[in-house]
């Protein structure tokens, strides 16, 4: 939560760097007529809702320019900031599982899994030496030779050939 209110001050102090000395001036001015305090010495002591408030305020002062740069600017942020949460969570995640003697990646399905052989036994068989169970689509090979006139039965494995 510490890291939040840094962060709202780091903005505001770039919201500040983007107004011209005119606009600085003004706001700045109209500041101290309103006898409010600038945010530096302010932001400890205010509350979360306080200093949501206060950059409402500051954001009711910027041009449109400045809102969107402002915006990518906290859009950026927030991007860090999770991707730190995430690093934290998976961190913590993977001393835990240490304890226990597991592997995260085990365990979240990470690790890539070894692609299983067909368990049916081939039924169909090129002179090249290439395999079909006769299950699921056709290969290539064998919709190229149908294509080219030719019945996938003359590749059929013969009883006496599945033996060897």
């Amino acid at each position: 939560m510490e890291n939040i209110y840094l962060q709202i001050i780091q903005l505001w102090l770039y919201i500040q760097a983007l107004l011209t000395e005119g606009e600085k001036d003004d706001f700045m001015a109209e500041q101290s007529r309103s006898s409010r305090n600038s945010p530096d010495t302010e932001s400890d002591n205010l509350s979360a809702d306080g200093k949501i408030t206060l950059i409402s305020k500051i954001c009711d002062e910027l041009t449109a320019q400045q809102l969107r740069v402002v915006r990518e600017i906290v859009d950026q942020k927030r991007l860090e900031k999770l991707d730190e949460a995430k690093e934290q969570v998976i961190a913590r995640m993977r001393e835990e599982f240490a304890e226990l003697d597991l592997d995260l990646d085990e365990v979240m399905g990470l690790t890539r899994r070894r692609r299983r052989t067909s368990l049916l036994p081939p039924k169909y068989r090129s002179p090249e030496g290439k395999e079909w169970s006769g299950r699921g689509y056709a290969p290539v090979w064998i919709r190229e030779y149908e294509e080219a006139g030719g019945d996938r039965e003359e590749y059929l494995i013969q009883d006496e050939e599945k033996d060897v």
